[in-house]
Parts: C-alpha cells; structure tokens; sequence
C-alpha cells in the first residue's frame, strides 16, 4: 500500500469513486485576525496492492501545529476487496475525503499528516502549510 496522493482542499467528496475537489492544492490562508474558524479538507488517494486485498488497512490524518501539539485527529480503516473481472495482480486505489473545522488560535505553521498502515510497512504524507495574517 502506498499513498499516491494527498490534497489540502477546501472542499473535497469521494463520490461514484471520483475525488470532486474545491480550492484544493493552497499551502497559505491569509486571515485579518486570530481566532478563526477555518473548514479545509484533507483528501487522500491510497493505491492498494493484490496482497493487501481484503486486509483492514488503518488510515489516520493528524492536524498539528508547528510544535507538534495534536489539533485534529481522523482515525479510519480502509478495505479492499477483489473484484471477480479484476486482473490478477492489479491494484486498486481507495480514496477518502475530510472536510474539517479547526480552531487557529495564533497565526503560524501547521500541518495535515496523512498514514496509511501501521508499523514499518506504513507510508505517511505530511501536508505543511499556515496561517497568515492579512497583509
């Protein structure tokens, strides 16, 4: 399993197995003031190999600040079957979308950390980006 793709958005759905994405691939939100209360998406594509099928595969996504500390935590599973046309040894991709409110209480760096598996054989995407203020 390996993750092939993962997107900051600010709206994103997995629907008929097609991402639909808004706003998505910024690294940089300006903003007049702190607090605010800002909605992103997360979206991730994870491309699963024949050996991993049907085989519960952990998915988390961490939101955090410049020093680590956990904002928002998404803890999910995926699972892929084989389908009967399939051609033996192919892979197939699993999606999954997020859309999310976070509380930013300072202007600075944050990050989205996706990881899918668990252990050695997990693959992890970290998504920097910030917050600044208005120019």
């Amino acid at each position: 399993m390996q993750i092939e793709y993962a997107l900051i958005a600010a709206f994103a759905e997995i629907t008929g197995g097609k991402l639909y994405l808004m706003g998505g691939g910024w690294d940089t939100f300006h903003a007049a003031e702190v607090p605010i209360q800002l909605r992103i998406a997360i979206a991730a594509g994870v491309r699963i190999g024949w050996d991993e099928t049907n085989v519960p595969i952990p998915l988390v996504v961490r939101i955090e600040d410049d020093d680590g500390q956990e904002l928002v935590r998404i803890d999910g599973m995926m699972q892929v079957g084989r389908p009967p046309m399939l051609p033996a040894g192919s892979t197939q991709l699993s999606q999954m979308a997020a859309n999310v409110p976070l509380n930013i209480t300072s202007f600075g760096g944050l990050r989205a950390r996706v990881t899918a598996g668990e252990g050695d054989a997990a693959d992890v995407r970290t998504l920097p980006f910030r917050v600044l203020k208005r120019p």
